[in-house]
């Protein structure tokens, strides 16, 4: 059996630890049927991007502008035109859990031959007044509204496919304009942002930025997505959207990857999906976090934690039904795991460095009192759909060049579930294709 070494350096800072454990959704869906507060909470989801909520279509109710203003002709100053009710109720259960919305303004993916709420708006500078009000109804008090502080606002997603706007370039860089520049001037507090286009190599991405400069547009935060199977494709597409913003003059602007799952071929998408809910998935995951926290990307989130996208979502899975019509719990999947143990690294605060073997992507993260903790995973998909996982590996683990006296170590593979073991030193086997979380106190002798 190979070694490999992971060395920790808790005296050299390398910075903060980012909320990279984001994900799309929140913590009840299917029209409230299932509920995973509990394990939201457990893992300190920091933020929750409203997309794709109950889908299709907002199923009407919920959280797309054409749920909440349903008649485009009405009086958009008038809160009697706007239906306010289920988002209500799903945004305070979000925060109920202690999870940020991160609030997308426009309309969900539609993936149906009839286009029914993707188009340009008839009148862009109404629009922009009904997503005002939506801002106000949220953090102003507006139409009996809350008092809940939704910092971010992103206008549209994925305008660079025909699933999620007819219109044109030009026609979706001049409804970004016309509704950030009057989102910050009634709002001036939040952070508006955008377009959350698919990648930042879409053709859509450096003219968008050029736009925003020379139009002096507002923009905050650039959102864009990426799906991949390998940690190096997410940490690339996280440094060439940096690179393309300083480039063009947003340096200040957070650079914001607000979609992200395992994908090798979108046109046979079953292979890919048949991977997301075993402990491969999990040190996936665990390999683009800690990627991702290798570059300056401020905020990552997963998609997606809602239970109507089974295939999508390596979280969680429903209980069985005991009373009918009765709110059902869930219960985590492997993947889970890895947000739970990147939200270890977050309450700790400070990322230290971390070197490592081939293969092993890790961060090491310390505590105001003494504790490390160093986020593992074991991980090579090169050939892709996890034909060739590389072979089972002795871990040895030293902190300032030594080996702790114990650990305590969560593993995530095919017989683990991320239950604690009190490790004799600083070894332990992980399988290809794992994830591991080890924490040691730095007072603990060797």
């Amino acid at each position: 059996m190979q070694t490999k070494t992971v060395s920790v350096f808790p005296d050299k800072v390398l910075g903060p630890v980012r909320p990279l454990h984001g994900v799309g959704g929140g913590p009840v869906s299917s029209h409230f049927t299932f509920d995973a507060t509990e394990l939201f909470r457990a893992a300190g989801i920091p933020f929750g991007r409203t997309h794709d909520i109950e889908y299709p279509f907002g199923s009407g109710e919920f959280v797309d502008v054409h749920c909440i203003f349903p008649f485009f002709d009405a009086d958009e100053n008038d809160p009697a035109s706007y239906n306010f009710t289920l988002t209500d109720e799903y945004l305070r259960l979000m925060l109920k859990a202690g999870t940020r919305p991160f609030y997308r303004l426009g309309s969900a993916i539609e993936h149906q031959p009839i286009k029914r709420h993707i188009h340009p708006p008839r009148d862009y500078g109404k629009f922009a007044r009904i997503c005002s009000h939506i801002v106000a109804h949220y953090n102003e008090g507006w139409a009996n509204g809350h008092h809940w502080d939704i910092r971010y606002w992103e206008i549209w997603n994925e305008p660079d496919i025909p699933q999620c706007w007819t219109g044109t370039q030009e026609e979706i860089f001049d409804l970004y304009r016309t509704t950030a520049c009057l989102l910050k001037r009634e709002h001036p507090d939040i952070l508006v942002g955008g377009l959350a286009l698919t990648s930042p190599w879409s053709k859509m991405f450096e003219p968008f930025l050029a736009y925003a400069r020379d139009h002096a547009v507002p923009l905050d935060f650039v959102s864009w997505h990426g799906y991949c199977h390998t940690p190096l494709q997410a940490r690339d597409n996280a440094l060439k959207a940096r690179e393309l913003m300083d480039r063009y003059g947003f340096c200040n602007a957070e650079s914001i990857y607000d979609e992200w799952n395992y994908m090798v071929d979108w046109n046979d998408v079953k292979p890919s999906m048949d991977l997301h809910h075993n402990a491969f998935a999990a040190a996936f995951m665990a390999a683009v976090i800690s990627a991702v926290q290798q570059t300056k990307t401020d905020k990552l989130m997963f998609y997606d934690a809602q239970m109507l996208f089974p295939d999508w979502n390596n979280l969680f899975t429903p209980r069985p039904m005991k009373v009918h019509a009765a709110a059902r719990k869930v219960d985590a999947l492997k993947g889970y795991w890895t947000l739970y143990g990147w939200n270890e690294l977050y309450r700790a605060g400070t990322q230290v460095c971390c070197e490592a073997g081939k293969d092993l992507w890790c961060t090491a993260a310390r505590s105001d009192d003494g504790k490390l903790f160093i986020y593992i995973a074991y991980y090579n998909d090169d050939a892709g759909l996890n034909a060739c996982p590389p072979p089972d590996a002795r871990v040895e683990l030293f902190s300032g060049g030594r080996a702790p006296g114990r650990i305590t170590l969560r593993r995530v593979d095919e017989t683990h579930d991320f239950e604690p073991e009190t490790v004799p030193g600083g070894a332990f086997v992980m399988k290809g294709n794992s994830f591991a979380l080890a924490e040691l106190d730095e007072d603990d002798p060797a």
